[in-house]
């Protein structure tokens, strides 16, 4: 500072020397070619070679670089970044799968760790890489369900011409997804996106036993069979079927479950969500959904029973 230099000044003659003073741009043909005066690679690699750099004085004069400035050795930042016109910095990991997963990791920070940085020093932080893509990922599934399962109610409906069987239809899709992440626990396997796209292709799936079972029921209605009679020789009647679509899919997807090879650790969540979900599923549709459709036409008949008759019917329940 007596001499008359800043850390700026400093700073600028490092940099010329070092990393190249522009000082003439001039274009050949489609090309612009920068043309910097720098030291020989020799000296730029050198770090012995700031010990003979010397420093520019404002007045014209020259002094040793080391009688004004202290050099002190620390770990430095190998590129500087910048993001959105601020200074930036990159923290990447590896993460060790059989002690801990990304996710987990990701969380912890943001509860505990990022807040206190944000308040104490005012920084600002996203998370990139793969978890940006994971949240991108997220996104556009979420949408994709909505779409999906609007589409499934829409194709249901038409189909049994009726608005509330494809809603009982679609009960069995959570049944499913509770089946696939009991897998995923009985498996030791974390949930990934794999294990969601194994929920859509399981949503799929699992509402076919359900119209096996449905579509039965509702000829031996139309053949003008009682309720809980149709419902028990429905269950009866469809029961081979049903599992035997479930048992084919769950034993191709078996081998998979098991396999020990590199390429397939990336499929063995999918093919745990699709296959446990169909152990889980087929069941309850053979209890659940019988349970209700009666609950179901129950209802309906209530619905369409004049009040009085109701009320009489209710009186005579009593009654007996």
């Amino acid at each position: 500072m007596a001499l008359g230099l800043t850390i700026e000044s400093v700073g600028r003659q490092l940099r010329a020397a070092f990393d190249g003073h522009l000082t003439q741009i001039y274009q050949e043909g489609d090309d612009e070619i920068e043309v910097r005066v720098v030291l020989p690679d020799n000296e730029r690699y050198n770090l012995a070679s700031l010990e003979n750099f010397t420093l520019q004085l404002p007045n014209g004069a020259r002094v040793p670089f080391s009688t004004a400035v202290q050099i002190t050795t620390r770990r430095g930042f190998e590129a500087i970044r910048h993001a959105e016109g601020r200074l930036a910095a990159i923290v990447t990991a590896d993460v060790d799968k059989a002690v801990n997963n990304s996710n987990r990791i990701l969380a912890n920070l943001t509860d505990n760790f990022l807040p206190d940085l944000m308040s104490r020093y005012g920084l600002e932080y996203s998370f990139e890489g793969r978890a940006a893509d994971q949240a991108e990922t997220l996104d556009d599934m979420k949408r994709g369900m909505l779409i999906a399962l609007a589409l499934i109610y829409f194709v249901l409906a038409w189909q049994f011409a009726s608005y509330g069987w494809p809603l009982i239809v679609m009960t069995v899709i959570p049944f499913g997804i509770v089946g696939a992440i009991f897998g995923h626990w009985l498996m030791s396997l974390d949930l990934t996106v794999l294990s969601l796209f194994g929920f859509f292709g399981l949503s799929g799936i699992v509402i076919n036993d359900s119209i096996v079972l449905i579509t039965f029921y509702k000829h031996l209605r139309e053949d003008g069979m009682p309720v809980e009679k149709a419902l028990i020789e429905a269950a009866c009647q469809r029961l081979r079927a049903v599992l035997l679509t479930s048992l084919t899919t769950i034993f191709g997807l078996t081998p998979l479950l098991f396999e020990t090879s590199l390429q397939a650790q990336f499929l063995i969540p999918m093919a745990t969500s699709i296959a446990f979900g169909l152990m889980f599923s087929t069941v309850l549709v053979l209890l659940a959904v019988p349970a209700l459709l009666s609950i179901y036409e129950h209802h309906l008949s209530l619905a369409q029973t004049p009040k009085k008759t109701q009320h009489e019917k209710l009186i005579k329940n009593r009654m007996a």
